[in-house]
């Protein structure tokens, strides 16, 4: 009976170990199965977020190194066609009015200041130096000098700087080359009149850029500017100036993302001027817009034509994102391109982590499901009798906890990620959930990454946000600004590209009599222009302050701007001084579009006044001062060149003769309802393009 019972008693704990070990399995199996499918889901959503995010990311910093970089380039080249074109209008007011400028003297190069940087009398075959009209056209023409040695200066990749005349003859500024004479010792000529820069602004009557031209001295490869002289209406000369291309060229380098990345600069026919590849679709001199591949060809084609964007092309046979941006002035297009698999190689680096750490995981699972397996099948052939008095204990050591960690798996959803263990079982279940642990939380680290660089730039994009409404804040922004002031009426607004701008606009008494009127443009954009702007308008009504007059206190201004400025920025100003109680507008500018006048009885005409150099660009400048006499009902419109310069999508600008006939649309209206005219009819102008300047504006009525 005995033997019976134990035999049945073993036959039922073996059964119960049997069935104890089949749901342990089965248990531990599915636990295998949803580790694994959380697992995989997990390292799905990873890939899909991450991929997205590299490539938003980089492409995003591909688009804005192109955009920065060919904005860096227009503003060189529109900075230098500004340089030549002063020198012109300089040349033209000494042609026109010879009699309020004396005699200079200056002679040809000699051998012995080979090297020395000085002005020159250069002239074209078949010239008399020595001819009395020369001579005289020589020594009116020389009071330039000094704007070309100074230009010379302004530029490192400056060749030379230049007056040339229809009579043949050219004053030169820049280093005497051994060049200006031949292998035998005779002097070599140079007829202006032939020079590419010559014939094209002579034919476009316009400031002026020349294509690619060899130097006709060095040989080396430059881009000339040319701007027409006239003496009244008839053209006598052009005034200009070239630059050698190292610059342009390190420039375009700047342009490259990584090691793997590249850049290359297109012009107006669709061809590389310049790349950093030498050889394949992208090298120098290539004719893009003839490409074979109709993608290229057609990217090509938008680049030339001024668009900017970013394109997914083959290029070379490897696929490349290309963001693209245009040097308008000149018509060039520069590129930036970046290999795909570059973008996506941190993600497949990423993947691959993943996935050896799933494969680990996996592996981890089954070697601990088999020896769980063989403990168990030690445990029916050992223990055998045991087991029914500890069953008992064994499924509370080993369901309960492989249940808890089943449903603690279970609970592991979407981006919920947070995993805790605090069992110690001291077994194979202890490791599978630490394990399982250390995986989850690899996941939340790394999501926390990402949140993190989201958050970044969230604040960046805060403090952005910030600098617009403290920029805002400096400027004058109640009206009426004297509401107790009723001689007078004003009205002014802003409107920056980009968060913050570089314009200004300012008015302010002197004192009971005297009211200041400022408007102004600094070079550049964005933060570094706002900081400038903050300065520039500070230390300009401290000037004016002084009690000093219209051109004394721009000349203190540019002192006190000229002296520390390592930035090399600088503003354009126009400033006036009203006497209250006459209507006498005292006024200077430096470098500033001309203002808008509307007599009472009439309506707005440009009113062209003397212009002097830039604020900030040079020591020592002395500027002119002029007056203009307001009566009863006169108005006075002031602007920065983002209202005349603003453009629309057929890369068309809104000019002034569109702004005249928008603020002769109601000329008799108030200063308010002046501006908002000429605020809607630039917007109905520029329609859905981008504003790539700052637009500011302001309008004084004398009551």
């Amino acid at each position: 009976m005995k033997k019976k019972i134990m035999k049945i008693m073993l036959v039922i704990s073996s059964i119960l170990l049997i069935l104890f070990g089949f749901f342990t399995v089965q248990m531990m199996t599915n636990v295998r199965d949803i580790t694994l499918r959380n697992s995989e889901k997990t390292g799905k959503q990873v890939e899909e977020y991450s991929d997205k995010a590299m490539r938003d990311q980089i492409t995003g910093r591909l688009s804005a190194t192109a955009l920065g970089c060919a904005y860096i380039l227009n503003e060189m080249f529109s900075d230098f066609a500004g340089s030549v074109a002063l020198n012109a209008e300089a040349a033209t007011d000494i042609y026109t009015n010879p009699e309020k400028y004396g005699n200079a003297r200056v002679t040809r190069p000699e051998k012995f200041e080979i090297g020395q940087m000085k002005a020159q009398f250069v002239y074209a075959e078949g010239v008399n130096p020595n001819d009395v009209d020369i001579r005289k056209e020589l020594a009116m023409i020389g009071n330039l000098q000094g704007n070309l040695t100074a230009m010379y200066g302004q530029y490192n990749q400056l060749g030379a700087s230049y007056i040339g005349t229809e009579t043949g003859i050219l004053l030169l500024a820049g280093p005497v080359l051994q060049e200006r004479w031949d292998s035998n010792g005779n002097y070599v000529h140079l007829d202006p009149r032939q020079r590419p820069w010559y014939r094209k602004a002579r034919m476009t009557q316009k400031v002026s850029f020349t294509d690619i031209q060899n130097d006709y001295d060095t040989g080396r490869q430059a881009i000339m500017c040319g701007a027409p002289i006239y003496k009244g209406k008839t053209f006598v000369g052009v005034a200009g100036a070239g630059l050698y291309l190292e610059g342009i060229e390190k420039m375009m380098m700047n342009a490259r993302i990584g090691d793997e990345g590249d850049s290359c600069i297109i012009n107006g026919k669709g061809k590389v001027i310049f790349s950093s590849r030498k050889e394949g679709q992208l090298e120098p001199q290539s004719l893009l817009i003839e490409d074979k591949d109709k993608d290229v060809a057609s990217f090509a084609a938008k680049a030339a034509s001024g668009e900017s964007g970013l394109e997914l092309l083959d290029i070379d046979g490897v696929t490349c994102y290309l963001a693209y941006s245009p040097v308008e002035i000149v018509g060039w297009s520069l590129v930036s391109i970046i290999p795909e698999k570059t973008v996506l190689a941190p993600n497949e680096n990423l993947m691959t982590s993943i996935r050896d750490s799933q494969d680990e995981e996996h592996t981890a699972i089954l070697s601990i499901i088999r020896t769980a397996l063989f403990n168990m099948l030690t445990l029916i052939v050992a223990m055998g009798i045991i087991t029914v008095i500890l069953s008992s204990f064994l499924s509370e050591r080993f369901v309960r906890p492989i249940t808890l960690l089943t449903s603690k798996v279970h609970d592991l959803e979407g981006d919920q990620l947070d995993f805790e263990w605090n069992e110690d079982t001291g077994d194979e279940v202890q490791e599978l959930a630490t394990t399982f642990k250390q995986m989850t939380d690899r996941m939340k680290t790394y999501i926390d990454d990402i949140q993190k660089a989201t958050a970044e730039k969230e604040r960046i994009g805060v403090e952005l946000g910030l600098a617009t409404r403290i920029q805002a804040s400096m400027l004058p922004h109640e009206f009426p600004p004297f509401p107790d002031r009723k001689e007078f009426d004003i009205y002014a607004l802003m409107d920056p590209a980009k968060e913050v701008g570089g314009d200004f606009y300012d008015f302010f008494l002197i004192d009971d009599d005297h009211l200041g009127l400022v408007m102004a443009d600094v070079s550049g954009k964005g933060i570094p222009a706002a900081l400038f702007m903050m300065i520039s308008k500070v230390i300009l009504q401290s000037c004016a302050m002084l009690g000093t007059s219209a051109a004394e206190t721009l000349n203190k201004t540019n002192d006190a701007l000229s002296s520390s400025n390592q930035t090399e920025m600088f503003v354009t100003v126009w400033f006036g001084i009203l006497e209250i109680s006459t209507g006498n507008l005292s006024c200077a500018n430096a470098g500033h579009e001309y203002p808008a006048i509307k007599r009472a009885d009439g309506c707005f005409e440009i009113y062209k006044d003397k212009h002097g150099f830039v604020i900030g660009g040079m020591d020592g400048v002395k500027y002119k001062e002029y007056n203009i006499k307001l009566e009863h009902g006169d108005k006075i419109f002031l602007y920065t060149d983002g209202v005349p310069e603003a453009t629309n999508s057929e890369v068309k600008m809104f000019g002034t003769e569109r702004m005249l006939q928008a603020l002769n649309k109601d000329a008799s209206a108030g200063p308010e309802k002046l501006l908002q005219n000429v605020k809607d009819a630039v917007a109905d102008f520029v329609g859905d393009a981008e504003q790539f300047d700052d637009m500011t504006m302001l309008c004084f009525e004398y009551k």
